[in-house]
């Protein structure tokens, strides 16, 4: 692991999403809903960084800032705001009260990214100067699919690589190289099932471990796409939380689990 960071956010979406981005950029995380709970949290577990929100229940971020100043075993940790609140009223301010950057929501990864390595240079296994990440290639010819996988794996830390059907399929694998395939069924010029033949055939290619996600019936298509060569095979709409797990085995990386500080788990 590259450290371990405390989440300090009140609504529990945005928490589990910080927690997933980082875990797969290779941090611990625990996890407080509000200033009271974030402290309790940080003389237990005693983090290595602090992200936190602003509009917290029970006194706002600044009033964190300043707990954590006064408290001689806490008044080290660098900590990171992030916020919607405006940042022409609210960056000098928090910058003055000891944070060490401040991030406006929506959060972008790499920025944030870049202001945790800042502090934690261990950095963690999707850091460039550790190694290069894992490209996947989404074969899918619905676009808003290929964007929606497109930006959660993104958010993982993984490079995306794409295809719209089975011909243009078979050109950006050579092209690409990609560690892993998603790969929808139901394509034009030739369905997932041919397009799997095609690549385990070929001797010349590295084959790539494949990931099956469609909209056809898993009754009748799941044993056949796991003895044509499948890691796994999901339904449509999927579990992202279960694709994302498949997506780490098949890649053998450490699997992100629930946080055990997460109240919203308890």
């Amino acid at each position: 692991m590259g450290g371990k960071i405390l989440i300090v956010e009140d609504d529990a979406v945005t928490r589990r999403a910080l927690e997933v981005r980082l875990r797969a950029s290779g941090y611990d995380t625990v996890m407080a809903s509000d200033g009271i709970m974030a402290l309790q949290v940080a003389q237990k577990e005693k983090p290595d960084l602090i992200l936190l929100d602003l509009g917290l229940p029970g006194g706002d971020g600044l009033s964190v800032i300043a707990r954590f100043k006064q408290l001689t075993l806490l008044s080290s940790i660098p900590i990171i705001v992030f916020t919607g609140r405006d940042a022409v009223h609210w960056k000098e301010r928090v910058l003055e009260a000891g944070a060490i950057a401040f991030l406006p929501k929506p959060i972008d990864n790499e920025a944030l990214l870049a202001a945790i390595r800042s502090q934690l240079p261990g950095g963690g296994p999707d850091d460039p100067r550790q190694k290069a990440k894992k490209k996947i290639m989404i074969v899918d010819d619905d676009a808003d699919i290929r964007l929606a996988l497109s930006i959660r794996l993104k958010a993982n830390g993984y490079e995306i690589a794409l295809a719209a059907d089975s011909a243009s399929a078979m050109t950006i694998y050579v092209k690409e190289k990609p560690d892993l395939i998603i790969l929808d069924l139901g394509l034009p010029g030739g369905d997932g099932f041919l397009l799997m033949e095609r690549l385990k055939k070929n001797p010349l290619l590295e084959h790539a471990p494949i990931i099956v996600l469609s909209a056809w019936e898993a009754s009748v298509n799941e044993e056949r796409a796991l003895r044509a060569g499948a890691a796994a095979f999901f339904q449509k709409p999927e579990n992202n939380e279960a694709l994302l797990a498949a997506v780490q085995k098949a890649l053998n990386e450490t699997p992100v689990s629930p946080s055990r500080s997460d109240p919203e788990k308890a």
